[in-house]
């Protein structure tokens, strides 16, 4: 138990729970002298402090001579609980202390599935590695989840984000690409310009809305242009499937086809052409308070995810604003 709060002494209202800090160190260190230069305050103030207990119990805790103070029966079954209460708020305020730090406590992290196996889940169990303390909680799931609804800490989030109150910092930008099988692009032939992708069937990641636009990217002068085909998903690794499948083309983040690329399992088309990549966010429920544990989640992806070529734009180009 440090020194109590500095003020004019002659003026402080103390509280219960000062008060009973003041008579635990009393009965501690014997004396009404000791105890207030171990609390930083005057001998009055601490002898104030025990008689206004002592008076709220209608009990004597202590007995006085003029060489020492003793505990009266009362005044040992009372510290005996005292120190009890006392030792439960350290330890309480070691553990915020602690989670607030980001070595403890839980961490909920929510991601979409193919992006989350892949590198969202090893990196969970390595950070929760680095902090024994810690116990994460791992949520896969292509849904927009609402964060505060499902107690999520941080969200790694594809594309465009949004919400009430939800504050959102940028990790860096996953590239995607135009692709389709070799077979399929056989038996279609191959698009050399967007325009021409009305004409094919496109592998669609949005299984809800009635007319899809892919966008490329703004320096190619090239608009948004509406495709349309026989498949859709609410999942990039079906949509991965379907492409592999010959069903269609398709648009795919680079981490995801690069291994289809070197087989030759998948085509690159469009080269002139790129879409614009994806955002990478890290979102929280709120930018108040964040704490610190979901922060040096953020930067702990950021720094692994840096390391990979099928990212760009992740070398802490963009200043942590949250």
């Amino acid at each position: 138990m440090g020194r109590m709060p500095a003020g004019n002494e002659s003026e402080k209202k103390l509280d219960k729970l000062a008060r009973i800090k003041i008579f635990a160190r009393v009965a501690e260190r014997g004396g009404f002298s000791s105890a207030g230069r171990d609390l930083g305050l005057s001998q009055s103030v601490v002898s104030k402090a025990v008689a206004a207990l002592e008076k709220e119990l209608g009990a004597r805790l202590l007995s006085r001579s003029t060489r020492q103070v003793a505990l009266t029966e009362a005044g040992r079954t009372y510290y005996r609980h005292c120190r009890n209460i006392l030792a439960e708020l350290e330890l309480a305020e070691a553990a915020v202390g602690a989670a607030q730090s980001g070595l403890a406590g839980q961490l909920n992290i929510a991601a979409p599935v193919p992006f989350g196996l892949m590198f969202v889940s090893p990196r969970a169990a390595r950070f929760q590695a680095l902090h024994p303390g810690l116990s994460i909680g791992l949520d896969l799931s292509d849904r927009c989840v609402d964060l505060v609804e499902n107690n999520i800490d941080v969200a790694i989030r594809l594309g465009r984000v949004g919400g009430d109150g939800v504050a959102a910092r940028k990790l860096g930008d996953s590239p995607f690409l135009t692709v389709a099988a070799p077979d399929y692009l056989a038996r279609r032939g191959e698009p050399r310009r967007p325009e021409q992708l009305g004409d094919h069937d496109c592998l669609v990641y949005d299984h809800a809305a009635a007319v899809v636009a892919w966008d490329f990217d703004a320096a190619s002068g090239i608009g948004a242009v509406n495709v349309a085909g026989r498949f859709r998903a609410n999942n990039l690794l079906a949509v991965r499937d379907a492409a592999l499948a010959g069903l269609g083309i398709a648009r795919l983040p680079l981490w995801m086809t690069t291994a289809d690329l070197d087989a030759g399992t998948l085509r690159p088309l469009l080269s002139e052409f790129p879409p614009p990549p994806y955002a990478i966010h890290a979102v929280f429920p709120t930018p108040r308070r964040i704490p610190a544990k979901a922060r040096q989640f953020a930067d702990f992806m950021q720094d692994e995810l840096a390391a990979l070529t099928c990212f760009s734009d992740l070398l802490r180009a963009h200043p942590a604003s949250v």
